[in-house]
């Protein structure tokens, strides 16, 4: 029974082999075709070199996305020293036996850093969401880099097949098509992904703005950081 079941799975591995050879396209037969012949197959490599571009620079900018969380990292940390400056200033005015209006302008420092922490923390939030963006855009990209290379196979064997090239004969077309419909059902899934992650993103950044700027408002002028260069926010697509 044993020596049957090696048999019959030993047959079923050369029956998917041969399969899979006989569905490999031949590419030598597109030496046949003339320059007009070969024009969906040009347009189809095009598409797939432009899809490679596009996953190269989707890699900087997941590498960018990742870099900006340690700024981030840093302006947290930023806040959080200046409050614990102006609660160390507070504390020592209470034992001088400072008056209210000499404790006012540092219990607005206070609550300023306050908001700005809540801000920094938002901002990390929003950071680590773009990472999230980024890596879903990197992965689209690679979906659409894979479906440009079906795309590009079936262009070839169409084209080969429409001018009765021989070689055409050695492919299957329908897992061609088959390769096709299930690249493109990925890249469309992982599309939505990306979506999602961006839509959260947005919110997000907009309650960092909020709370960016009330922060700024409490500040006295002579206390408001210097303001970084805006980078990471939300762009359409």
């Amino acid at each position: 029974m044993r020596r049957l079941v090696t048999v019959a799975g030993a047959a079923l591995a050369v029956a998917c082999a041969s399969h899979q050879q006989a569905s490999r396209l031949d590419d030598s037969g597109l030496a046949r075709l003339d320059e007009q012949q070969m024009q969906p197959v040009d347009d189809a490599r095009i598409e797939q070199g432009r899809a490679q571009d596009a996953v190269a620079r989707a890699r900087a900018n997941e590498a960018d996305a990742r870099a900006r969380l340690e700024v981030a990292k840093s302006d947290r940390t930023v806040a959080d020293a200046q409050l614990k400056r102006a609660v160390a200033e507070r504390d020592l005015l209470k034992k001088q036996y400072a008056s209210p209006d000499q404790l006012a302008p540092v219990e607005q420092d206070i609550a300023a850093s306050q908001d700005r922490i809540k801000a920094a923390d938002l901002k990390l939030q929003y950071i680590q969401q773009m990472i999230g963006v980024a890596e879903a855009e990197r992965k689209a990209a690679e979906a659409h880099l894979l479906t440009t290379q079906a795309l590009t196979e079936q262009a070839k064997y169409r084209a080969m097949k429409e001018n009765n090239v021989p070689q055409a004969a050695s492919a299957n077309a329908g897992d061609i098509d088959g390769r096709v419909a299930q690249a493109e059902s990925q890249e469309a899934n992982l599309q939505k992904e990306v979506a999602k992650r961006r839509s959260t993103a947005v919110e997000l950044y907009n309650r960092w703005q909020q709370a960016d700027a009330r922060s700024r408002s409490l500040a006295r002028p002579s206390t408001l950081p210097v303001p970084p260069p805006t980078t990471g926010e939300p762009t359409s697509h």
